[in-house]
């Protein structure tokens, strides 16, 4: 079967054929069709590039310039930019390359080489605790806050008074180092016993100085030997008792993508859950960012969780925000509304990058 016109037939025929039905069958039907996973991890990569590299002619032909669109893949399977996916919903979003600074950079590429950077940081790996969590290459590194994050980095990023007046969630962000294997000096046979149990000391603190949890930090994706995407990430508990979770999703400059180059990136959630249905809510801050709330409506009332997510592009960078109530969803009977409510006043609390 063609991903195309026989699958489109067939999905025609089941949901409004000869012998339509109050059961909508294209969903069992889609879930089982041969594709998707495979195929998807085999062109992953290549299709990233391409939207890279494609960058001028989407954005020419009008795809998003300073946005986010909702697709839903249940109604709308197998677009070009998710051509693997029929199930589920989809977030585009336009996107800008940003360059780090060369200390930045150069600290990347040391600990992608398992190697100590200038300031003898050893390379760290991220732990993350969560649901659509971003890849955890080496250079992970964590920040007292998410202002020393912005500082550092030197990303646009957006500010929050309310998240900032949250308490951190150690869970959220976690770091430890890379590689547990202790590299001995040359001279290491002519060490005394109190030599080596002083390097060992003097090494294990210099490895473990920066670990475990942090208010907030970032994870690296790699291309290859080149840094792809940067992944800010903070994990805040309010007064209230709600958890925020805010991940961002920063394109890095390249080669083949300086600086301040624009194309457009896209996201799938839930694209295993092939019987739910989806709708998006559009919503306006007083700052001026336009979020989408996806609503499952299906489902939404006995998995409230599925309503938890909240979706912006500022500055040319993606945003993902999720909520989770004080006690959990367990107990939630209203679907989620009284989360999403407190969710979007955390999303009028965000303040665009001065």
């Amino acid at each position: 079967m063609t991903p195309d016109r026989d699958e489109i037939l067939l999905r025609d025929t089941l949901q409004a054929g000869i012998r339509p039905t109050e059961i909508d069958l294209w969903p069992a039907v889609a879930e089982a069709l041969p594709a998707g996973e495979r195929r998807q991890k085999r062109r992953t990569r290549a299709l990233r590039l391409a939207v890279c590299l494609g960058a001028p002619l989407l954005l020419a032909a009008g795809a998003l310039l300073g946005q986010v669109k909702f697709t839903n893949l249940h109604t709308n399977p197998r677009p070009s930019f998710a051509p693997e996916n029929n199930t589920g919903y989809a977030i585009q979003y336009d996107q800008t390359s940003y360059q780090l600074s060369d200390e930045l950079m150069d600290s990347l590429l040391a600990h992608y080489n398992g190697q100590h950077d200038a300031d003898g940081m050893p390379p760290m790996r991220t732990f993350l605790s969560g649901r659509n969590l971003p890849p955890e290459g080496p250079g992970g590194r964590g920040y007292d806050s998410w202002a020393d994050l912005t500082k550092a980095t030197g990303l646009p990023l957006v500010q929050s008074d309310l998240l900032d007046s949250g308490t951190p969630d150690d869970s959220g962000f976690s770091l430890i180092p890379y590689s547990y294997t202790i590299p001995l000096p040359d001279d290491w046979q002519t060490f005394s016993v109190e030599e080596r149990n002083a390097y060992y000391k003097e090494y294990n603190e210099s490895q473990w100085r920066l670990a475990g949890a942090w208010p907030a930090g970032f994870s690296v994706e790699w291309d290859e030997d080149t840094p792809m995407y940067l992944y800010p990430r903070r994990v805040d508990k309010l007064s209230n008792g709600c958890t925020i979770e805010t991940q961002a999703y920063v394109l890095l400059a390249a080669e083949e993508r300086p600086a301040g180059t624009s194309s457009t990136g896209s996201r799938v959630y839930y694209d295993k859950k092939a019987g739910f249905v989806w709708e998006v809510e559009e919503y306006t801050t007083p700052s001026g960012i336009v979020a989408l709330l996806p609503r499952c409506t299906s489902n939404g009332k006995t998995s409230p969780y599925l309503n938890a997510y909240a979706f912006f592009e500022q500055n040319g960078i993606f945003y993902r925000l999720e909520i989770i109530p004080y006690d959990g969803w367990g107990q939630i009977e209203d679907g989620g509304e009284a989360a999403r409510a407190v969710l979007k006043e955390v999303l009028d609390s965000i303040e665009p990058a001065a």
